[in-house]
């Protein structure tokens, strides 16, 4: 006997519920074009444009980094998904690469590649690791409204900050061997994980 009930798969599509589901809806279509208005498409595009680069702005102004981790960012009952902030300090790109390339770290499974920083990213993590005897330190892209190329060398996130979190002086200690280590006088802060800004 068939079944009553109708599988999710097999029912039809409801994109008005999809696109309500969108962080960021762009405006309707406009009308087609008319003698008024031949330039209706590049009206639009730039329209949209503008309507992004607005909601990128608001973006932007929240996720600036934060010295305290905020209660509505820490994993509780009533906020078990937050978005993912990272402890840490912020390095560029070039920054890491320069500290690869003093010395000399390589990933040993391509040892006749030019030197890059996809090459010598895990290498660093395994010495800064090593140096600081924290195996659960990790590298993790960093939001920035300016640079894709910033990168938070994290103690933790607010994810694994219940499990790997230390005392504070014991914290203050693996910061210091950090910033000696990287040659930076900047103090940790929380940062917003680059991978998923939106």
């Amino acid at each position: 006997m068939p079944s009553k009930g109708v599988r999710a798969a097999d029912r039809p599509l409801d994109l008005r519920a999809v696109s309500r589901t969108l962080l960021f809806q762009m405006p309707p279509t406009t009308p087609p074009p008319t003698d008024d208005n031949p330039n209706w498409r590049t009206e639009q595009r730039e329209r949209r444009r503008r309507d992004f680069a607005e909601y990128f702005r608001r973006v932007c102004e929240q996720r600036t980094p934060l010295s305290t981790l905020p209660r509505k960012y820490q994993i509780t009952q009533a906020h078990p998904r937050p978005p993912t902030l990272a402890f840490g300090l912020l390095r560029t790109r070039a920054q890491l690469f320069a500290y690869a390339q003093r010395l000399r770290l390589r990933h040993d499974a391509r040892p006749n590649a030019p030197l890059d920083i996809e090459i010598c990213l895990v290498p660093t993590l395994d010495r800064l690791s090593e140096l600081i005897g924290e195996p659960y330190l990790s590298i993790i892209p960093a939001f920035s409204p300016t640079s894709a190329d910033e990168y938070v060398v994290a103690l933790y996130t607010n994810y694994t900050m219940r499990a790997l979190k230390c005392s504070e002086e014991d914290e203050a200690e693996m910061v210091q061997m950090l910033q000696t280590e990287l040659a930076t006088g900047e103090r940790p802060m929380w940062y917003w994980d680059g991978s998923n800004p939106y």
